[in-house]
C-alpha cells in the first residue's frame, strides 16, 4: 500500500516530538542533579594543589546504605588560629600503605610534607573563616601526578579530618588502599570516644579522625624548618638597651678611676721610700766627712 504524503508527514512528526520530550526530560534531570549536588567554591590554588568550600545538602535515603541522612551541620564560620592548624597538619599521619612487591605495612608516614603544610595552613584558616554551616573544606594536593584529597570542618570544639584519596592516580575513584588508616600525634589531642554525625554514614569507609581544638592550642610551638625555596638568614643579636649601655660605660669608667687612684697611691709610696733612703744615705755620709783630718798649711820657701 502506498503511503500518502500527509500520512508520511505525520509519521515523521511523531519521532521528532518524542525526541523533544526526551531532551526536555534530560535537561530537567540534569538541572535537578546539579542543584542537589555539592558545588565547590574556590578559596585558593597553587602549584601544589587547591582548597575549596564544599556545600553539603541533605542527601535523603541512599541506595547503598538504605537509611535516611540528616543535613550537614558544622560550626562555621570558625576563627581558628594558624598555630592550631599547623599543629593539626603536622600531627596527621597515615599507615597501611601498600608498597610495590610487599603487602600493606603498618609503618606510619606523615600525611603532609613541610612545603604542603606551608601551602595549606593559611588557606585552611581563611576557608574556615569563610565557610557556612552547610559547608566543609575540601583540600586537593598533587605530587608527581598522584592525588591526595580530603576534607576538614569544625564541629563544636572538634576539628574533623577525613581522607578520601591518598597518592591516587587520576583515574582512581576510591581510597587507596583499603587498609589505609589515619592517625594523629600527640594522642592526648585525639578524641577516641567521638560519636560521628549520622550523615557521616554516607562515607564510612573513609579514614577520619576528630581532634580537640583546645588540646591543639595548648601544645608547644611546632618547630619550623626553612623551606627549600627560602635562604637561611642570619639573625643579628638584639640591640642593647640604652639604659644598660650607660650602666656598662659608667662601670668601666669607675674601674678606670679606681685603677688610676691605686697607681697614684703606689707611686706616692715609692716616692716616700725613695726620700727615706736619700736621708739615710745622707746621714751615713755626714759623720765620715767630719772625722777626716784637715791638711797642714804649706810653709813658704826661704828667700836666698
Amino acid at each position: 500500500m502506498r503511503t500518502l504524503p500527509h500520512q508520511a508527514h505525520g509519521a515523521f512528526r511523531r519521532p521528532l516530538q518524542v525526541w523533544h520530550i526526551s531532551l526536555a526530560l534530560f535537561t530537567c534531570l540534569h538541572v535537578v542533579a546539579c542543584s542537589t549536588g555539592s558545588p565547590l567554591t574556590p578559596v585558593g590554588e597553587g602549584p601544589l594543589g587547591k582548597v575549596a568550600l564544599e556545600r553539603l545538602a541533605s542527601r535523603g535515603t541512599t541506595a547503598k546504605y538504605g537509611s535516611p541522612q540528616t543535613a550537614f551541620q558544622a560550626s562555621h564560620p570558625a576563627t581558628i588560629p594558624v598555630s592550631v592548624i599547623s599543629h593539626l597538619l603536622a600531627g596527621l599521619s597515615v599507615s597501611g600503605i601498600e608498597r610495590p612487591g610487599n603487602a600493606a605495612t603498618q609503618q606510619v608516614y606523615p600525611l603532609f610534607s613541610h612545603e604542603e603544610m606551608e601551602f595549606l595552613g593559611p588557606l585552611l584558616v581563611r576557608a574556615l573563616a569563610e565557610a557556612q554551616a552547610d559547608q566543609r573544606i575540601r583540600f586537593t594536593l598533587h605530587d608527581d601526578g598522584l592525588r591526595t584529597q580530603g576534607t576538614i570542618y569544625v564541629q563544636k570544639s572538634l576539628l574533623r579530618v577525613s581522607l578520601s584519596h591518598y597518592r591516587a592516580r587520576p583515574a582512581q575513584t576510591d581510597t587507596r588502599p583499603a587498609t589505609l588508616a589515619l592517625s594523629f600525634s600527640p594522642t592526648q589531642a585525639l578524641v577516641r570516644t567521638d560519636v560521628p554525625q549520622s550523615w557521616m554514614n554516607i562515607e564510612p569507609d573513609q579514614p577520619h579522625v576528630a581532634v580537640s581544638i583546645e588540646a591543639l592550642a595548648q601544645l608547644p610551638p611546632w618547630p619550623t624548618a626553612p623551606s627549600e625555596h627560602q635562604s637561611v638568614v642570619e639573625v643579628a643579636p638584639p640591640p642593647i638597651p640604652v639604659a644598660n649601655e650607660q650602666t656598662r660605660l659608667h662601670q668601666e669608667l669607675q674601674a678606670t678611676k679606681d685603677l688610676v687612684v691605686k697607681q697614684a697611691e703606689e707611686l706616692q709610696q715609692l716616692k716616700t721610700e725613695l726620700d727615706m733612703l736619700k736621708r739615710q744615705l745622707a746621714e751615713k755620709e755626714s759623720p765620715a766627712s767630719k772625722a777626716k783630718p784637715k791638711p797642714a798649711p804649706r810653709k813658704s820657701a826661704p828667700t836666698p
